[in-house]
């Protein structure tokens, strides 16, 4: 699946409704995996402003079994 042109709102959604989990729960595992907590309100904001970290998401990806790949486009 190509996500180039996607902004954070979008892959989050899809990588939530994938797993099944809300923000919330999603927060909560989070806690569990890295002992950091962050308000909802606060990554809700990031995913909404389009400025979650690379890290983080690696992170979450880590959490719910994703990998990253990166391919270049072919000319």
């Amino acid at each position: 699946m190509d996500i180039t042109d996607w902004n954070n709102d979008d892959i989050m959604r899809l990588v939530m409704a994938k797993d099944h989990v809300t923000q919330k729960v999603l927060l909560e595992r989070l806690k569990d995996y890295t002992g950091e907590t962050i308000p909802q309100s606060t990554f809700s904001c990031k995913i909404r402003r389009n400025t979650l970290k690379l890290e983080e998401f690696q992170k979450i990806c880590k959490l719910l079994g994703y990998t990253i790949k990166l391919e270049q486009v072919k000319k």
